[in-house]
């Protein structure tokens, strides 16, 4: 049923608009739908004014977001955002997305970026020192002057930092971006068909894709329940237990690689939290420990056993069966999401005790 959802959109607005069109322009015509084998959240067919785009929440399906991008000057459909390319200037709201425009070899269009310190970027980073990219300061309390003053040609956001109502005072076209709410890992990845549309470059997206999903399927590792390591996640933060959930991004992950997660019978998409008792009952299961952290410091087994005293009890508590990120330092959310194939291949390594064929860019073993 998703996959005729554009096409019910498209009969509404031509019906729609059928009065209001002149008998001598051309008749809006559907050519193909883009297809997507992963991604629940983005949906898109072609018409010959350009390239309708349909995003929603993957998790609830809730309409976010519905446009047309087209070069032409005037659109038939009245009723839809219409966005106008070619996109020379963009706002970057997530790191997630300079990856995506990188991929694509677009990353000289991203003129203003937030929150730069955390970006990793070699390209972003340069045109921030030449002054050809702009920092505007926090997702969440952007300096609205200054973006005014760049005036991008598309702002690309996401949902879950405040109201954006304010770029429209401004004529400032947005488009909401979700791919952070995709489940499966090639999900995530399959969005950059989206940014191929955007920058007419919807061959080498496709292609792209392709070979991630390539490189991802030829990393799966199949075994037998009996056989799978049971593999914990999450830190104690302020004595709660924070720990994605059984239905998320890194469950999907430790999956593929031949592990059990350890709330693999949760239904919880995002993150969750436990008191350090719970963990601690279900120790004596545990074989290997993910921990995806953020510390200026470096992350080694004494700074955990010093700083963290607690983990001491678990079993798991040990340097062959620890893997740490840390993501002050790795650019695990920015870059990982158009390299699940290496996230993917680096937790069935660690997990497995396996013998890296090269060195790992995300996880470590700790030491």
């Amino acid at each position: 049923m998703r996959k005729h959802f554009p096409f019910f959109i498209f009969c509404i607005f031509l019906v729609g608009s059928c009065s209001t069109v002149d008998s001598n322009q051309e008749t809006l015509e559907v050519k193909e739908v883009i297809p997507m084998k992963y991604a629940k959240g983005l949906s898109m067919y072609t018409t010959n004014e350009g390239t309708v785009v349909t995003i929603t929440n993957p998790q609830t399906q809730e309409l976010l977001d519905h446009f047309l991008v087209t070069s032409q000057k005037k659109s038939q459909m009245e009723s839809v955002k219409v966005l106008s390319s070619p996109f020379n200037s963009i706002l970057a709201y997530s790191s997630t997305y300079i990856s995506f425009v990188s991929a694509l070899d677009e990353v000289s269009k991203i003129t203003g970026v937030t929150y730069s310190q955390g970006i990793s970027n070699t390209q972003i980073k340069q045109q921030l020192a030449s002054r050809q990219t702009t920092d505007v300061g926090s997702d969440q309390s952007p300096d609205k002057e200054i973006i005014v003053s760049l005036n991008p040609d598309l702002a690309m956001i996401y949902p879950s930092n405040g109201n954006h109502d304010w770029f429209n005072s401004f004529s400032i076209p947005t488009i909401t971006n979700v791919e952070y709410l995709e489940i499966n890992p090639l999900a995530q990845a399959e969005w950059i068909k989206l940014y191929g549309v955007l920058f007419e470059k919807e061959q080498l997206a496709d292609s792209l894709f392709q070979q991630i999903e390539a490189n991802y399927l030829s990393e799966i590792f199949s075994l037998s329940d009996s056989q799978k390591p049971v593999v914990l996640c999450g830190e104690l933060y302020d004595d709660v237990w924070t720990l994605p959930g059984g239905k998320s991004f890194t469950s999907k992950l430790i999956e593929d690689a031949g592990g059990r997660y350890f709330l693999e019978t949760d239904t919880t998409a995002g993150s969750r939290k436990l008191d350090f008792e719970t963990i601690l009952s279900k120790d004596s299961i545990l074989d290997h420990w993910l921990l995806l952290t953020y510390n200026s410091q470096p992350i080694t087994f004494s700074y955990l056993k010093e700083n963290k005293p607690r983990y001491s009890y678990l079993s798991v508590f040990s340097p062959e069966k620890i893997s740490v990120c840390n993501t002050a330092t790795s650019s695990y959310f920015e870059t990982g999401i158009i390299e699940p194939h290496v996230l993917l291949r680096e937790i069935k390594w660690l997990i497995h005790n396996l013998e890296p064929k090269d060195s790992l860019k995300y996880f470590k073993k700790i030491h």
